[in-house]
């Protein structure tokens, strides 16, 4: 009797399928993880992170900025509209390529608004997000509509993006971005509102050239006029100093400018990259730092090796020798927002002028000026505590300052320590100023102040 021959067991077998990176970015996952808030909080975050963008834009062209929001529940949508030059279209076009970070602000140090480095590529993804399978931004800028729709490519199941530029006439006057709101996710926009709207206002206390106007379902909410329509801060266009960085932070900042170099063809010169920070805006300067360290006429590529790997010693050598030829930036220069731009907004909210304080204190730490401006003022028509706070003219999220001085205690351990609980008609004004600012998480809520003011 002939042996069984053995059954044959189909195999399977396995191809590599490809799939779109983009899906990496659009959940609410990754968006959480990216903005460092849920998505309850999303509204507030697309408000700051828009208003921040506008009032940078505005600063950098010398406009006063006026800022516009409109919500509409019914239509599930934010708008934010200003009056600065408009964001060119291949801007755009770049930050709606996510397989790369766009940010002109990521390799800087400065006191200026946000640090987050793609808060637009996560605004214009939260719509789907929160649809799950379509969400749709309008950007108004220039002479062009660009009708941007996130959906699902149902044969690869994957997200895509549609972008539709259309011709806008009459020439548009700054940029205006309207963020659709599924109605799936109504209730989160409706319960953010009191937030909403304390957020839009507060960015008024922080900065006095400030028109802001916030309409929700078409009520006129929050109203403020700026006090000092010329004030002026450090802006992000202003040049960064030296002082400013160490050894790590030069050398990526050196590495961002050599690899955008490259991948537009160019390799400037280390003379051209000292003449664009504070105080190297003259040949003499610049020739006694070339001179010192042996640079003159040397690429910026030069302080990179053949592999990418940073010539430390170099960058180290270059970064003492700019210090040593440029001075450190004063506290004042960065900005102050001022006692009188205070005294008016606590006197619209109906202070009692005998308990006005506002304070000043300014120094210095390693290179770094910082500064820190209080106010403070009893307000019978507060039913409850209001608590304004902000880091370089942006508001907090949150309570950005949790922890400082030498015990680690926060803002809130020290305003129970005098007294001054959440039910007490009182309005405290916290904000601080510095190039370097540190924070303990993505969302940039809480602030770390390690040998700063205390």
């Amino acid at each position: 009797m002939s042996a069984l021959r053995p059954r044959q067991i189909p195999t399977l077998q396995r191809v590599a399928f490809k799939t779109s990176r983009l899906a990496e970015f659009v959940g609410q996952r990754e968006l959480t993880a990216q903005t460092g808030h849920h998505p309850q909080d999303w509204p507030l975050v697309i408000l700051k992170e828009l208003v921040d963008n506008a009032l940078d834009e505005c600063e950098e062209a010398e406009i006063p900025p006026e800022i516009t929001v409109e919500v509409s529940t019914c239509r599930g949508e934010i708008t934010v509209s200003d009056n600065g030059r408009g964001l060119p279209a291949e801007t755009l076009c770049d930050i709606l390529d996510y397989s790369c970070r766009i940010s002109s602000r990521e390799a800087y140090v400065s006191p200026t608004r946000g640090a987050q480095g793609n808060a637009l590529k996560t605004l214009l993804a939260m719509p789907f997000a929160l649809h799950g399978s379509s969400g749709t931004t309008v950007v108004e800028a220039r002479d062009e509509r660009h009708m941007i729709t996130f959906r699902v490519d149902q044969l690869r199941q994957e997200p895509v993006i549609d972008h539709q530029p259309i011709p806008l006439v009459p020439y548009k006057k700054g940029t205006s971005v309207r963020i659709g709101w599924p109605e799936s996710a109504c209730s989160i926009l409706a319960d953010a509102k009191s937030r909403f709207l304390q957020i839009a206002d507060d960015f008024g206390w922080l900065n006095p050239h400030l028109r802001m106007r916030v309409e929700w379902d078409g009520e006129l909410l929050v109203d403020c006029e700026p006090s000092a329509p010329s004030w002026q801060k450090w802006r992000a266009c202003d040049p960064t100093s030296a002082h400013w960085y160490d050894l790590a932070r030069l050398e990526r900042y050196i590495a961002a400018h050599v690899s955008r170099d490259q991948d537009h063809g160019r390799d400037r010169t280390i003379r051209e990259f000292i003449s664009e920070l504070r105080g190297f805006s003259g040949s003499a300067k610049q020739k006694r730092v070339l001179d010192e360290t042996g640079l003159t006429r040397a690429p910026l590529s030069s302080l990179f090796g053949s592999a990418g790997e940073a010539k430390r010693s170099d960058i180290e050598r270059l970064r003492l020798a700019l210090q040593a030829h440029s001075k450190p930036v004063k506290p004042n220069d960065l900005g102050l927002i001022g006692k009188n731009h205070l005294l008016a907004r606590f006197t619209e909210a109906k202070v009692e002028a005998e308990t006005f304080k506002y304070k000043k204190d300014m120094g210095e730490f390693e290179g770094q000026p910082w500064v820190v401006e209080t106010a403070f003022g009893w307000c019978p028509s507060q039913d409850r505590r209001r608590v304004v706070l902000g880091v370089n003219w942006s508001v907090g999220l949150g309570n950005p300052f949790r922890s400082f001085g030498p015990a680690g205690e926060g803002l809130e351990s020290l305003l129970a320590q005098q007294r001054a609980g959440s039910d007490e008609p009182i309005i405290v004004v916290v904000h601080f100023a510095c190039p370097r600012v540190g924070y303990t998480d993505r969302g940039k809520s809480a602030v770390m102040l390690p040998g700063g003011p205390q």
